[in-house]
């Protein structure tokens, strides 16, 4: 049953990103132009979509995790793992002037217009959809944290999954540790929540490789990450997400 709700889960949270995505995207193409003056105008228009996106992915996992262990919602508060919270104490603001610098930079470097809108875009998108997987799990994390009955996680990974969480499908996770879930860009894995104690909770992560983690044998080496404002990311050993 748990590893059903969790399926379940990483559908609704899926559906959530995609239409966070689309929405961003359209808010991207309204925009008249792309320069500075036109920066407040986007922040004032993505900002509550990105924002309205977290809170959905907070309900959402609220929910799941309190079905899961048979609860009514726990509650989460917002403002503890949404926006600057779940990137280290980075604006927004920041996060999504990012694309329009993207853009300036491409024209800087001589790339022609649609190419360098692309990459503002691509950039645009790929910080929403994080921003709502990374709200997925900070609540994830806090409730494991401050919830009776919640002994961690597994990874559960979605149908799409990349060849690096494949490789750790099935990984105990436990958030309280430090070790929260180790995400990549365009990451839709999920958590089956652990009623019981797990087995392999002696032998968290540590931020190297986790092959030992794995319930058998891997075909990739895969580490751990600590990015400093995204917090644990996912890929592989010699990958340091320098550009995110």
């Amino acid at each position: 049953m748990s590893k059903q709700l969790a399926k379940l889960h990483i559908e609704a949270e899926a559906r959530l990103r995609a239409g966070t995505v689309d929405a961003v995207k359209r808010a991207w193409a309204a925009m008249p132009a792309y320069n500075r003056e036109n920066l407040d105008e986007w922040l004032s228009i993505v900002l509550p979509i990105v924002e309205a996106a977290q809170r959905q992915s907070v309900s959402i996992t609220d929910a799941y995790i309190a079905m899961a262990v048979d609860k009514s919602a726990f509650g989460v508060n917002y403002d503890d793992v949404t926006g600057a919270a779940v990137r280290n104490g980075t604006p927004p603001e920041t996060v999504y002037e990012r694309p329009f610098v993207t853009v300036w930079a491409a024209l800087g470097n001589g790339q022609e217009m649609k190419d360098a809108l692309s990459a503002g875009l691509a950039r645009a998108t790929t910080a929403a959809a994080m921003d709502t997987q990374l709200a997925m799990r900070a609540t994830a994390d806090k409730l494991q944290s401050s919830a009776n009955g919640i002994y961690g996680y597994q990874r559960v990974a979605d149908a799409g999954a990349c060849e690096f969480c494949q490789a750790v499908d099935g990984a105990y996770v436990k958030g309280s540790s430090g070790f929260v879930m180790a995400l990549h860009p365009e990451c839709g894995c999920g958590l089956e929540v652990l009623t019981e104690p797990h087995r392999g909770a002696v032998r968290l992560p540590d931020g190297t490789k986790i092959r030992a983690y794995q319930h058998g044998p891997l075909t990739k080496d895969v580490a751990v990450h600590d990015h400093g404002e995204l917090g644990p990311l996912l890929g592989s050993p010699d990958h340091n997400f320098d550009s995110l």
